[in-house]
Order: structure tokens, then sequence, then C-alpha cells
């Protein structure tokens, strides 16, 4: 279960960091559509596969392996989750409206 929980941890930082430069990448690509589609992809199926293998058929396994995966998404927004930049419309993204 401390396996599962902790290799829950490493997706969600793998899954939420790529979000995030995929995210802070767009205005400089020439192809967002192209790049946001790609990037959703290799991360669904990073998540998914190591989910399964984590999971070995025991519901607990995935259980907590998705507190961790929840747990790193809560940490990575407090980290990340204010920032001075603008987005579209100057529109402040990264903050939940703090």
């Amino acid at each position: 279960m401390i396996f599962s929980f902790f290799t829950g941890l490493g997706l969600g930082g793998v899954y939420f960091a790529g979000l995030w430069e995929t995210v802070r990448k767009l205005p400089d690509v020439e192809k967002p559509v192209r790049r946001i589609a790609l990037s959703y992809a290799l991360r669904m199926t990073l998540v998914l596969s190591g989910f399964y293998f984590v999971m070995q058929g025991e519901w607990e396994r995935l259980a907590a392996a998705m507190v961790g995966f929840l747990l790193m998404r809560g940490l990575l927004l407090r980290r990340l989750g204010k920032t001075t930049s603008t987005f579209i419309g100057g529109m402040p993204y990264g903050s939940r409206g703090d």
C-alpha cells in the first residue's frame, strides 16, 4: 500500500507538472491544439498505465495510488497556484480566485 501511495504521488507529479508546462508554453507554440492533444494523450497514457500496473488487480492499491495522485495535485496547486502572469485577455491564470 505504501508503494502504491508513493507511486500515485509520482504519477500525480508527472501528470500535473506536464500539464503546467503545456499551459505555460501555449502562447509560444505555432499549433496549440496539437500541443494540447499530444500532451493530454501522453500524460493520460502514462497515468493510466501506471495505475493499471500498480493496481495488480486489487482496488485497495488503486485507491492508495489515487490518494497519492490527488494529494500531489493539491500540493502543486498550493506551490504553483499563484502567478503574476496573465493569459488571453489579461485574465490571471493559476489563481483560484484567492
